[in-house]
Order: structure tokens, then C-alpha cells, then sequence
């Protein structure tokens, strides 16, 4: 075939991506899932108009409000110095119940109402979506788990948390460290040290992993709210995950926690962890220095915090041990996620713990 011709036939009005399947298109849009990525093609062309709207797995980065950037760092900062001297005057456990409702009334509602309506009109177009992933801006106790500054320093802390949701807290799982820092020689855990892994923490220890949960558990519930204001009116959806920035929290739910949600708020009930909510009842595991053997990394003041309703929980967590619920918070991936979840199994190993009760509230 003479090659002019071809490109005749061709010409510049004829275009190529009518030559795709269906089925191929909406497979790459599925790849790119980026909420973001997604409305911005759909302006390319009717096509793409009408198909983007079927993709079934989407994911969106909600972004600062940042005209309410530094009004939220102060508030923040006055939340923490009182927790810092309330803790000094009361019992931890008593404690709980009265700055949850004082912080569920300040600045988290505030920025969850952002979030949630920053969501809401993004993901609009996707009336097809099984799946959905959004990623929320730092806030909160950014000292704790944060990523910046240098982690071979003893002065860097950790925090890592995962949560499920039912119409309720179903598990709660946290890992914390005072330190977190890679191994050198020094850091070699000796048979004395190891004797010392399980001994009991200080007061000054115990309120501080107080403050770690208290923060982890409003994170919690705060998304556990966005979720059911995103949610709420999509039938199709079987599958959530709402993570931060840092990677420091992820809450998780599937379809049969996200029907349960919705049972619930139909029948005219708030679900969440700050409203009615179940006694919980959590185990502490402590350490005072740990380290696991191949990772190249110890953990000082390594603590595990496992969180379940006190009745034992519902449906799939009922009867099941502590164990089971740290192997199913998935610490388990790559690199840092890996080290993770081996400190947790090992901390879950520990003899020793420390149980403690939030009445309901």
C-alpha cells in the first residue's frame, strides 16, 4: 500500500482512541484510579465523559484548607497542653471519656467537615465505585510517628495504628515506640536486657501511651464519620480505606461493616466511637528495648495496644484472641510496614500485660 494513501485514509480528523475497546479504556482507567486524573479526562473528550463515571476503584488525596491551616495548629497545640496537665491532676482511665467529648466538639469536627464535603463533590461523577481510597492531610499529634527528622536519632518517636469499623470500634490495633532508630553496636540486646523487655512501666510511661490511644481512638472515629457522610448514599460501594499523609493510621472496612454502618444510620442511630459508645477493654504490651534479629532495627519503650469492644466484639472477632487481631491489622507489607508487624508479633508474645477498661460513655 502506497504509505500516502495510508496516512490519507488516516487524516487528522480521525480519531485513534475510537479505536479502542471499551473494555481496554475503562481497564486503564481503572489503573489510574486517581479521582483527580479522572474528572480531568473527562473533560477530554464524550467518550470519556460517559465512561469514567464506571470506574469501580477510585482514589482521592483530600488537600489542606489553608486558610485554616495555622487556627488549627494553635487549637491543636492547646488540646495538648490540656491533656498534658489534666492528666497530672486525674486518673488516665477516668479521664478518657470527658476530653473525648471536649475534642469531638472542636477542631477534628471542623476539619472532618471539610474533608468530608471536599469528598463529596469530587467524587460526585463515580456512581459505579466499589472501592474507594482516600488519603487525608496530617493533623492531630503530628510529634507522634512523624516521618521528618533523622530516625537514627533516640529522639524520634513512632506511632502506627489500623482500625475496623462496624456501626462501631470493632479492633483497634497501635504500635508505639519512645524510640525508633536502626541497630548498631551498642544496640545489641544482651541476655540482662532481655530479661527487662516485659517489666512494668512507670506512671509518667503508662500516661503517655494514655495520650498515644486517646489520639489514635478520636483519629478513628473522626474518619469512621467521613466515611459514613461519604458513603451514605452509594449503594455500590464495598470497600473503604481512609489513610493520612504520614502513613501513620489507616481505618479500614469492607462491605459487610459498611452495611452494618448503614443499617444503623438508617435506623436514625449515631454509629461512631464518640457517641453510645460499647465499653472497650484494651491489653498494653511493653517493652523497654526490642529488637528483631535481620530488620536492623530496636524500638525503645516499644509498646502494643490492642483495642476491642469489652463484650468480645461482633460477627467475625467474636472468641477470637488478641493474637489473631494483631495478625489481621495486615503489618505486613514492604519495608517499614514489614519491621512493624514482626514487633507487633513479638510484643503480642510478650507473657506480661497490662489490662485496662473505658467505660461507655
Amino acid at each position: 500500500m502506497d504509505p500516502r494513501g495510508e496516512i490519507e485514509i488516516l487524516g487528522f480528523d480521525d480519531d485513534l482512541f475510537d479505536r479502542l475497546p471499551d473494555e481496554l479504556v475503562l481497564s486503564i482507567f481503572n489503573k489510574l484510579h486517581d479521582a483527580k486524573s479522572l474528572c480531568l479526562s473527562m473533560s477530554v473528550c464524550k467518550r470519556f465523559h460517559s465512561m469514567v463515571p464506571k470506574v469501580d476503584r477510585v482514589f482521592l488525596s483530600v488537600p489542606w484548607k489553608r486558610d485554616r491551616e495555622s487556627e488549627e495548629i494553635s487549637s491543636k497545640n492547646s488540646f495538648k497542653n490540656i491533656v498534658g496537665r489534666a492528666l497530672l491532676r486525674f486518673k488516665p482511665i477516668r479521664f478518657i471519656s470527658r476530653m473525648m467529648k471536649f475534642r469531638s466538639r472542636s477542631e477534628d469536627n471542623s476539619c472532618d467537615d471539610c474533608a468530608h464535603h471536599v469528598a463529596n463533590d469530587v467524587l460526585k461523577p463515580f456512581d459505579e465505585m466499589r472501592a474507594l481510597h482516600l488519603r487525608l492531610p496530617c493533623h492531630g499529634f503530628k510529634t507522634l510517628g512523624s516521618r521528618t527528622g533523622d530516625r537514627r536519632s533516640n529522639s524520634t518517636s513512632f506511632l502506627k495504628w489500623k482500625a475496623e469499623f462496624g456501626s462501631q470500634l470493632q479492633s483497634c490495633v497501635i504500635v508505639g515506640a519512645r524510640s525508633w532508630s536502626e541497630k548498631c553496636e551498642s544496640h545489641e540486646v544482651n541476655s540482662g536486657e532481655a530479661e527487662q523487655e516485659s517489666r512494668v512501666m512507670t506512671e509518667a510511661e503508662l500516661k503517655l501511651r494514655i495520650v498515644w490511644t486517646l489520639s489514635c481512638l478520636i483519629a478513628a472515629s473522626a474518619r469512621h464519620y467521613l466515611i459514613q457522610e461519604t458513603v451514605k448514599d452509594r449503594e455500590m460501594i464495598e470497600n473503604v480505606v481512609v489513610s493520612d499523609e504520614s502513613g501513620q493510621g489507616v481505618i479500614c472496612m469492607d462491605k459487610e461493616q459498611i452495611e452494618e454502618m448503614k443499617d444503623l444510620k438508617g435506623d436514625g442511630k449515631k454509629g461512631g466511637l464518640l457517641s453510645d459508645c460499647r465499653s472497650l477493654r484494651m491489653k498494653i504490651w511493653y517493652a523497654e528495648k526490642m529488637e528483631i534479629p535481620g530488620c536492623g532495627k530496636v524500638m525503645e519503650g516499644a509498646t502494643l495496644v490492642v483495642i476491642r469492644p469489652d463484650s468480645g466484639g461482633d460477627g467475625r472477632w467474636r472468641g477470637r484472641s488478641y493474637a489473631d487481631l494483631v495478625a489481621a491489622a495486615g503489618f505486613g507489607g514492604e519495608g517499614e510496614e514489614k519491621v512493624v508487624g514482626e514487633f507487633a508479633r513479638k510484643l503480642v508474645s510478650i507473657n506480661k500485660c497490662l489490662t485496662l477498661e473505658m467505660n461507655a460513655f
